[in-house]
């Protein structure tokens, strides 16, 4: 059971100079990252994303992709005013939806799920497939262990990710999936992995509820390195 009290004597100690000129120069870079990429897939996607009525956000990856922009933001906003961060509730949320895709993403793609394994084009392609579905997560995870508090307000936090959660599947089922025509599967078309094309109604329940345990089993794990973090550094000066 997530305690608020807990959650809510997550602080850290000040920085140092070093330190803090580190921390901007990896905010800056993650935000420059995030807002390229993020550029990339939603305002001007190619292949099949561009054909699609929702084009790159029929994708749960670039749904992700907004959220770390939106924490990428908070934390360069934040960075530079010193004001109180607008993102707090976005981050632990975003942990968790990070975990999905990352995971879902590798495990599925070894399990041939999501079409043939084709071979990269260039480089570029390659360090975009692997910043998308890899290193955004890897990032996000650093910004909110190291130099964030994602859990002072973890009840609303996880209201985030749950509407989030909930909102991408009515976002896949109600619209995407009516309004485009491919892929095709043997039960259906329109929904933008192949695979769910090749469920029932009841199939896709029972994925979404595997999903759905997934995605809180991550968010917990997340909270647990959270505060393993704070503990560790609340025991510096002890042993100092």
């Amino acid at each position: 059971m997530l305690s608020t009290a807990a959650a809510a004597s997550v602080d850290y100690y000040p920085l140092c100079a070093n330190s803090m000129d580190e921390r901007r120069i990896f905010r800056i870079v993650a935000l420059a990252l995030v807002g390229y990429y993020w550029l990339l897939a939603i305002v001007s996607p190619d292949g099949s994303a561009a054909e699609r009525w929702a084009g790159g956000l029929s994708f749960l990856s670039n749904w992700n992709l907004t959220l770390n922009l939106l924490v990428a933001l908070g934390a360069i906003k934040h960075e530079f005013d010193g004001q109180r961060r607008l993102d707090e509730p976005i981050i632990a949320a975003a942990m968790g939806v990070n975990i999905i895709v990352m995971l879902l993403y590798w495990v599925l793609r070894a399990m041939g799920a999501l079409g043939e394994v084709v071979a990269y084009d260039s480089f570029a392609d390659m360090f975009q497939n692997y910043y998308v579905h890899l290193g955004t997560s890897i990032i996000l995870f650093a910004e909110a262990v190291f130099y964030s508090k994602p859990f002072e307000d973890w009840k609303r936090s996880y209201g985030v990710y749950v509407t989030i959660f909930f909102g991408y599947i009515f976002w896949m089922e109600g619209v995407v999936s009516r309004q485009d025509d491919f892929p095709c599967g043997e039960v259906s078309c329109g929904f933008p992995y192949e695979f769910l094309n090749d469920l029932t109604s009841s199939g896709r329940a029972v994925f979404y509820a595997g999903v759905w345990i997934l995605g809180n089993i991550g968010f917990a794990a997340s909270y647990r390195l959270v505060m393993y973090q704070a503990r560790r550094i609340d025991s510096k000066p002890a042993e100092e």
